[in-house]
């Protein structure tokens, strides 16, 4: 197994942290203070770097796939929605803030 007179540094113990902190976020989107374990300590621009990768983890052919198959679902607005955040993005013109009661149909 392992060398049980190894010497681990707090070091090597947070990093081991970040790592297994990592894989969590992968599989299932939780940080290891979600899950009630120690938290390693890493830097907020660490975390942010960290879940910015994450989120560009996406398979673009099963993107495709899933507006191919709902864009025709979508209601007038929906769709007036889709095709302005599309064209923001495209043109790279800014940002779109969309913020709306629960129940009012921002969700798919």
């Amino acid at each position: 197994m392992g060398n049980p007179n190894i010497q681990i540094s707090e070091e090597i113990y947070n990093e081991a942290l970040i790592s297994i902190e990592d894989m969590c976020l992968i599989m299932s989107n939780k940080l290891l203070i979600q899950l009630g374990l120690t938290a390693p300590n890493r830097p907020m621009h660490d975390a942010f770097n960290q879940e910015l990768h994450r989120e560009r983890l996406y398979d673009l052919n099963a993107l495709k796939e899933l507006i191919q198959t709902n864009l025709p679902l979508l209601n007038e607005q929906q769709k007036y929605v889709f095709e302005t955040l599309m064209k923001v993005t495209n043109d790279e013109t800014g940002g779109i803030y969309l913020d709306a009661p629960g129940g009012t149909g921002k969700t798919f």
